[in-house]
């Protein structure tokens, strides 16, 4: 399911998006939606490739991935009572604590090695660590883990350097702004990125002004999962309220909002073993049916807009597919870019 709909009101054709040949899109969401995967898409469908610099910074970002992600479920081991079951693993799992404590993932490149990346990977096949991996919804673990561990081999081999897919399922935290410059069509593109967690949207009023459209970003498979920059609020619940600050602002009335339902792969495959109506008690469609799940998901965000004539785009996405991404990408820029 690409598109849930074209738009919401009747005002497109009554006022030019772009105008003087210039375009700024704003890609704006929380933390952990995959917004930042999304730039990345971006920049690979527009430039075409990273260079062998940008690459060597993210291989350097995603054996920090493998270490993080494994420390994540070492200290979930201890937080949800699972026991590490062999003792070489347990003593390993004890360093690993230790690294973190001292920020040495700042410069992971320093103790890479094969000795750690066998050690990662006894400690990953314990049975402690695939226990609290299928508890991954009671605390905060990326999303990319299972595919880092698949490819660890490859990843910690000597030259390695990322795929293109690699780069899409790097965790990397958006700090500041990131803008990326394209032309298309002879207009001027400029998208911008800028950080979702919490201390990072300060910042985003500074990029406010002269927006074509604000580029929203949501993960529907975060229902069961809190924020992690505290436990206690759920995540689907702090995208519902930003979004809702978002589209009613007083800065935006007339800026089209193209809002990406993001994660459905993810969401897939949640709902096939979980009830959405366990999360949301007003629920009343097929328990584990995905289409009816997924509208009833992009349902809590289009109530939340409170003009009937929004021009609003709304599609169900997986930021990591290509193909996906692509295909409305392509329609993104028939919608922005108006002749």
């Amino acid at each position: 399911m690409g598109c849930m709909g074209s738009k919401q009101g009747n005002n497109s054709n009554t006022r030019p998006v772009v105008k003087n040949n210039d375009c700024k899109l704003l890609l704006l969401g929380a933390g952990e939606s995959g917004k930042s995967t999304l730039f990345k898409q971006f920049k690979l469908l527009k430039e075409g490739s990273y260079t062998s610099e940008e690459r060597n910074i993210f291989a350097s970002t995603i054996k920090g991935n493998v270490v993080r992600a494994m420390i994540s479920m070492v200290e979930a081991c201890d937080e949800l009572g699972e026991d590490i079951e062999k003792e070489e693993n347990k003593q390993f799992a004890q360093e690993l604590i230790q690294l973190d404590d001292e920020n040495a993932l700042l410069n992971v490149d320093a103790f890479y090695n094969a000795e750690l990346v066998q050690k990662l990977k006894n400690l990953w096949n314990d049975t402690g660590i695939q226990n609290v991996l299928q508890r991954r919804d009671e605390y905060q673990l990326l999303d990319s883990t299972e595919y880092f561990y698949e490819r660890i081999d490859d990843i910690s081999a000597k030259g390695y350097v990322p795929t293109d897919r690699d780069i899409l399922m790097c965790r990397t935290k958006t700090t500041g702004v990131v803008e990326l410059k394209f032309e298309q069509d002879g207009t001027k593109v400029s998208l911008i990125d800028v950080g979702g967690q919490r201390n990072e949207r300060k910042k985003w009023i500074h990029c406010f002004e002269n927006v074509t459209a604000i580029l929203f970003v949501a993960s529907m498979s975060e229902f069961d999962q809190k924020c992690y920059e505290d436990d206690s609020t759920s995540r689907i619940q702090e995208s519902l309220l930003l979004f809702d600050e978002i589209v009613n602002s007083r800065y935006f009335i007339d800026t089209p909002v193209i809002f990406f339902l993001n994660k459905k792969d993810i969401f897939q495959k949640k709902i096939a073993t979980k009830k959405l109506a366990d999360f949301f008690p007003d629920y009343q469609g097929p328990a584990h049916d995905f289409d009816a799940c997924s509208k009833y998901m992009l349902q809590k965000f289009t109530s939340r807009i409170n003009d009937a004539n929004r021009e609003f785009y709304p599609y169900i996405t997986c930021a990591t597919d290509t193909d996906n991404v692509k295909n409305i990408f392509d329609t993104v820029k028939k919608i922005v870019i108006k002749k």
